[in-house]
Formats: structure tokens, C-alpha cells, sequence
């Protein structure tokens, strides 16, 4: 069984509010491998990606944003999982969180608890979670600096 996140900007004046809206805006993916370029996905890590913002000093509660911040909406048939709205302001919040806590300080502070049950050399593990932080970083730069929001889905 296959899961990710997918995450797209979209106009801010477009945020779709419920669930049938955020299916819309992925009209044109039939699945986890039907991407636009500037789309975010993420391939099983995500959750583990964000555990690694978590790790962030208390108090950040932005780092809660990346990964499944926002609001979430439900399907009301009860089949797809949630998705997730964020709101131009919190792309611009979860930009400057991503900014100011690099992904060297974040995989420090997990001490190896952020994909530890991968089995494979630290090294490694890093390397991979070092590519998505980078994606994850671009990403909501680019978002915030167009002054985007953002609409998440998540694919099980």
C-alpha cells in the first residue's frame, strides 16, 4: 500500500473551503505520480518530516504548519482521508518557520529519532530527509513569496 502528501499553491482568492473544492483542485492528478511540477509530494515520509519540525524549540507552535497544518476538511462519504486548507497567512507563517530553523538544527534536536525504524545507515536517512526539508522549504518559499495558499492532500 502506497501513501503521500501532495501539497499545491493555488491563488489566495481561490482557497477552496470544504472538501469537494480541494478534490477540484486536484482535478487533474489521477494519482500520487500525476504531478505539476510545482507541486510538493512527498512519498511515506511525511508524517516522519513532521516529527522532525516538531523537534523545533517550544513555543513554535508554526510547526505544527508544514505538514498537516491548516483546516482540515473531511470527506463526507468517509473515504478519502482529510485534506487540508492553509490560508496565505500560514504559508507565509510556515515559510518563516522553515527559514529560521534549519534542517541541520531540527535532525540535531530529533537525535536520531526521525526515521530511526528505516534501519539503514544515519548517513542515509539523513540524506533523504535533508531532500525533503529542501522541498518542503522551496516550496512554501515560493508560495509565500506569491502570496499563495496552500491545499494538502493526502493519498493512503
Amino acid at each position: 500500500m502506497s501513501f503521500s502528501m501532495q501539497a499545491r499553491a493555488v491563488p489566495a482568492a481561490g482557497l477552496p473551503q470544504d472538501f469537494a473544492g480541494v478534490t477540484a483542485v486536484f482535478g487533474d492528478t489521477d494519482d500520487e505520480l500525476d504531478l505539476l511540477e510545482t507541486d510538493l509530494h512527498i512519498s511515506k515520509d511525511f508524517s516522519e518530516v513532521h516529527k522532525l519540525c516538531l523537534t523545533a524549540p517550544p513555543g513554535r507552535s508554526s510547526c505544527e504548519l508544514p505538514v498537516f497544518g491548516g483546516t482540515v476538511h473531511e470527506d463526507p462519504a468517509g473515504i478519502e482521508a482529510p485534506s487540508v486548507t492553509l490560508e496565505a497567512a500560514g504559508v507565509r507563517e510556515a515559510a518563516e518557520f522553515l527559514r529560521r530553523h534549519p534542517f541541520d538544527k531540527l535532525w540535531r534536536a530529533a537525535a536520531g529519532g526521525v526515521g530511526a525504524h528505516w534501519g539503514w545507515p544515519e548517513p542515509e536517512v539523513r540524506d533523504v530527509f535533508a531532500h525533503h526539508y529542501r522541498q518542503v522549504l522551496d516550496f512554501y518559499g515560493r508560495a509565500a513569496e506569491a502570496g499563495d495558499a496552500v491545499v494538502k492532500r493526502f493519498l493512503y
